[in-house]
């Protein structure tokens, strides 16, 4: 997949353009520039190994798969695919958007229309924002869900939305500075969804993993693993859904990449504990005892 080589790349070139702004300026831009080029050494390094791990990497489509660990931080939309695909809680299709386009005919309102509609899985939609963009659509779907946002701006479900937009237009669009605007929005709109509702499991989640992929000198890690020790305190707070098992799978990950390995085998063996058949979390404990 290149959803999370594109996310790297965005930084990347953010990076670049933040380093060009920089050399304008007088005197301090020398040390800016030798900061700044460190920092695109370690996103260059970071870019060619995912790119490596990317070349290799199965694609999941359920949560009951066994699911990728996070210990090579290796796809951030896998992981959201896995957790979501179980998900039936979508929103419906408006009312004002249910008319679809005669036969043959894709507009934005009729594609808005089938991306907004229950019934469509997890697959489904990602194939149909893949078709938009071969089909130059992108912007004015992504338009109708700005607008449905901004006539809604109480409404959680439609800031999550749209921040899922966002993500679909980064990953489909190519690859540049203008890029990284699409993360930033993404982000936002995320923390406006969470401002409304701080129980918004879809929301949070994915910020969480697509936070914890940013290279390490950004420092977005920390902000990642507070959100995943949110949505585990929730959890507990209600049934168990089968999507939460990958919450204690990315952040046990993300304990251990901090050197946290005593905290990352207690969260794999508490998610084990709800999700005995986890072939993954298993996988996990095993390799984590050995190296005691």
């Amino acid at each position: 997949m290149k959803a999370l080589l594109l996310l790297v790349c965005v930084l990347l070139a953010t990076l670049i353009a933040v380093v060009a702004f920089r050399g304008s300026d007088a005197p301090a831009a020398s040390a800016a520039s030798s900061v700044s080029s460190n920092d695109l050494t370690e996103l260059q390094a970071a870019v060619q190994a995912l790119s490596k791990r990317l070349d290799s990497m199965q694609q999941a489509t359920h949560l009951e798969s066994s699911g990728a660990s996070r210990l090579s931080q290796s796809d951030v939309d896998a992981a959201v695919e896995r957790a979501l695909a179980s998900r039936t809680d979508t929103q419906p299709v408006p009312t004002a958007t249910k008319a679809a386009a005669p036969a043959g005919k894709l507009d934005a309102k009729s594609a808005y229309a089938q991306l907004m509609d229950p019934a469509l899985s997890w697959d489904e939609r990602r194939a149909k924002w893949s078709e938009l963009a071969k089909a130059g659509l992108l912007d004015g779907v992504l338009a109708l869900y700005e607008q449905d946002a901004k006539d809604n701006p109480d409404d959680t479900k439609a800031q999550t939305a749209l921040g899922n937009a966002y993500l679909n237009k980064l990953f489909n669009s190519p690859q540049g500075p203008e890029a990284g605007i699409w993360g930033t929005k993404a982000d936002k709109a995320f923390d406006r969804a969470l401002a409304l509702d701080d129980h918004n499991w879809e929301a949070r989640y994915v910020k969480a993993v697509s936070l914890s992929n940013w290279p390490a000198f950004l420092g977005k890690q920390p902000e990642a693993i507070a959100n995943l020790e949110t949505l585990v305190k929730q959890q507990s707070q209600g049934p168990v859904q089968p999507y939460y098992a990958q919450t204690y799978l990315i952040l046990g990950n993300l304990y251990k990449q901090t050197g946290k390995s005593d905290q990352a085998l207690e969260m794999w063996q508490q998610g084990l504990a709800l999700f005995p058949d986890d072939a993954e979390m298993q996988k996990q404990i095993q390799l984590a005892q050995q190296q005691h």
